[in-house]
């Protein structure tokens, strides 16, 4: 029944690959000031530093390098970069054949060979400026230009986008200035400009005629995937042979109807029925809950005849019988009413009847009937077809036409772009290339330059760090505390079964023993009621419970129960156990062993004029000295006289005697000691008793004194029943 106590070694600790999401966040909660104090000092470090940079400006303008009307291949793709691919000897061409190479293109205007012409116009207002860096120089004393520089072509644009960074709005400008004049300058100086009327008359007469070809093979692509057709010619075959399968196909319907009708009216004659009558035969004999109640019918007219002959008419077994197939006859008609949508009358119970004697010959005629209708349904959907397909035989002709002026213009377009194809490779060998010259398309003026410092992605990373930092400190605050904040951590320690948890209260366990006691009394007389969150009597059902379900042949009378440090609401705690012990039936009492700073005749609202010290030393008797609370059943022996040597009153033969006499009396006794991290009281009162129960409060008990009490535990050899975790949650 009893645990042997022991500590948990490193070595036998378990460790979980799982984070636990719920402890973190309580640890988070704990550290809370940690973390937004620490947040809020480097966030508001990191705005003062950001806020004293100066601020960082750039400028961007845009610049059309190529014609936005530039087709394919043709010369007009070329621009003014000829004259430049020529200019820069062994740099190879930056023209491709589908257009201009604008990565070729930016690393030309970005080199030396263009930009040493522009930077000697910057120097004459900015001598400090310098494009690349130059070892021979002092760099500290001179801005290299390339280094806020840039030219690019914005995603698949014809165009360049040239920028520059600086901390003043106006360098920017005039920077930004300088560099598209030059870049003008250099394309004008390369460019040969050499119209030739011809070449581009024929290019935009090359341009019209692919358009009318496209739009040509559009129509005539449109002209097929509106009218569902491969060609005119095609289709005529398809909805000939479409036609003559519907001709044969009515053909043989009419005949198989025909007989088919024959057939019916045979039968019908047979089954003496008229027409009506096998109109509505064949209808109701297609429902199954019709024929259910036929046949059910049926079959108790049977069982009235063979019972009426045995019981007689007037049994009233017969009546009852007689009564349900009255009623099953309601239900038959009702049923024959929703089929057919009025009552009808004309068919009788020995009409269906007679059926069943020429079971053939009905089922022949139910399922002539129903071919009937198959052919008729058949011979519908045909006739439907037929008509959709004469009115396309009908269209089909002036598709036809339609088609044939669409492909006889197609034909015409493309000998004309053939031949337009052809003069315009002769023109090309004639006449020199034409280039367009380059634009600005952004003025350069102050509404080019922007902030660029990116301080509001600087202030939210200083903001994000400064938030991970608190957590860290919070988390490292944590780690090096003492004390233990979850039942996690106590396991860890200490391998004992958790007999129960009291929820986090500190209202309730900061109250001093006056006000506890005041409360106490004001619930004991209905006049308040304790609904605060961490409060909950079956808590204490649950550990007396589990006290009990330890021994598995009787119960436990008698516990000690101990802190390891002081102040961690033993006192509370053992007066609600004691308390749900007795609303369970037990008669339980509480003694207060902590003979040198008695608090639990306080907590009860009860005098200490005499107790289990006076019982001890001055021979009192236990009964005398044994106090009745407001409580039922709850009986309280307080610490009495305080004494010099409680320890010797403790180890004393009486006190042996006393705990023996009081298990007898009562149905269970609890024994309220001192903290054992300074005390031994609780380590002398617990061999008489079965065992010792221990109480551990999160947020108060030091790591290092747990482990040391434990292990004065083991050397001691005590029983011990388990722990009590409080302040869970």
């Amino acid at each position: 029944m009893n645990q042997s106590v022991y500590l948990n070694n490193n070595n036998q600790i378990v460790e979980d690959d799982e984070i636990d999401i719920g402890e973190l966040f309580k640890i988070l909660q704990r550290r809370s000031l940690i973390i937004i104090g620490t947040t809020i000092t480097l966030t508001s470090l990191g705005v003062a530093w950001v806020l004293s940079k100066p601020p960082v400006y750039t400028g961007t303008v845009k610049m059309q390098v190529e014609s936005v009307n530039a087709g394919g291949s043709g010369l007009g793709n070329l621009g003014g970069l000829a004259g430049m691919a020529a200019a820069t000897s062994g740099a190879g061409s930056v023209l491709r054949s589908t257009g201009l190479d604008y990565e070729s293109l930016t690393t030309l205007l970005k080199s030396p060979f263009v930009m040493d012409s522009i930077i000697q116009d910057i120097q004459q207002k900015y001598p400090a400026i310098i494009y690349l860096p130059d070892p021979n120089l002092e760099e500290q004393e001179k801005e290299i230009l390339s280094e806020n520089f840039n030219v690019r072509q914005p995603g698949l644009n014809k165009m360049l986008e040239i920028s520059y960074k600086s901390q003043s709005k106006k360098k920017i400008l005039d920077i930004l200035n300088e560099v598209v004049n030059g870049y003008l300058q250099f394309q004008a100086k390369e460019s040969v400009q050499n119209p030739t009327q011809q070449l581009e008359f024929t290019r935009n007469q090359i341009d019209r005629s692919r358009q009318r070809v496209a739009n040509l093979e559009s129509q005539v692509e449109n002209f097929l995937i509106k009218n569902t057709l491969i060609s005119p010619e095609s289709r005529g075959a398809s909805i000939s042979a479409q036609n003559g399968f519907l001709r044969q196909e009515r053909q043989r319907i009419l005949l198989e109807l025909e007989g088919a009708k024959k057939l019916s009216a045979r039968l019908q004659q047979q089954l003496r029925l008229t027409p009506e009558d096998g109109v509505i035969v064949t209808r109701l004999n297609r429902e199954p809950y019709y024929i259910k109640l036929l046949t059910q019918i049926k079959d108790l007219e049977l069982k009235i005849a063979t019972e009426g002959i045995r019981l007689g008419s007037e049994n009233p077994t017969i009546e009852q019988l007689e009564k349900e197939r009255e009623e099953l006859v309601v239900l038959l008609d009702q049923e024959s009413q929703r089929i057919l949508g009025m009552p009808y009358k004309n068919l009788s119970l020995d009409t269906f009847s007679s059926f069943s004697s020429t079971p053939t010959v009905t089922q022949q005629f139910f399922d002539v009937n129903n071919q009937i209708q198959v052919l008729e349904a058949r011979r519908q959907g045909i006739n439907q077809a037929q008509v959709a397909l004469n009115q396309e035989i009908n269209n089909l002709s002036t598709l036809n036409k339609e088609f044939i002026s669409l492909q006889r213009e197609l034909r015409i377009a493309t000998e004309n772009l053939t031949r337009l194809l052809a003069l315009r490779e002769n023109l090309e060998i004639e006449v020199a290339r034409q280039f367009s010259p380059w634009r600005l398309l952004t003025p350069i003026d102050e509404s080019i330059v922007v902030e660029d410092s990116g301080k509001t992605k600087i202030l939210a990373l200083i903001g994000i760090g400064s938030l991970f930092v608190g957590i860290m400190l919070g988390f490292l605050v944590d780690k090096l505390d003492p004390k233990l904040y979850s039942t996690i951590d106590v396991k860890k320690i200490v391998g004992l079964p958790v007999l129960g948890t009291i929820p986090n209260n500190r209202k309730l366990f900061s109250l001093n023993p006056q006000k506890f006691a005041q409360k106490e009394l004001l619930v004991l007389k209905g006049l308040f009621t304790d609904n605060s969150k961490g409060f909950n009597l079956d808590n204490y059902f649950s550990i007396y419970n589990n006290i009990n379900a330890l021994s598995s042949t009787r119960s436990i009378k008698s516990i000690t129960m101990a802190t390891v440090d002081a102040n961690q609401g033993q006192s509370i705690i053992s007066i609600y156990l004691a308390k749900a012990a007795t609303l369970v039936g037990k008669k339980v009492l509480l003694v207060d062993m902590n003979l040198r700073e008695p608090k639990l005749h306080n907590y009860l609202g009860l005098e200490n004029t005499k107790g289990i010290s006076d019982v001890i030393t001055n021979d009192i008797p236990v009964n005398d000295a044994i106090q009745t609370s407001k409580l039922d059943n709850l009986f309280v022996l307080t610490a009495g006289s305080q004494i010099a040597n409680p320890v010797g009153i403790l180890s004393s033969d009486k006190m042996e005697s006393v705990t023996q006499t009081l298990k007898n009396e009562f149905d269970f006794v609890i024994y309220n000691t001192p903290q054992l991290m300074e005390f031994s009281d609780a380590k002398i009162v617990t061999p008489l008793t079965e065992g010792l129960l221990f109480i551990i409060a999160l947020g108060k008990t030091n790591n290092a004194n747990l482990e040391k009490v434990i292990g004065e535990l083991q050397i001691a050899r005590l029983s011990v029943l388990g722990m009590i975790i409080n302040g869970e949650g």
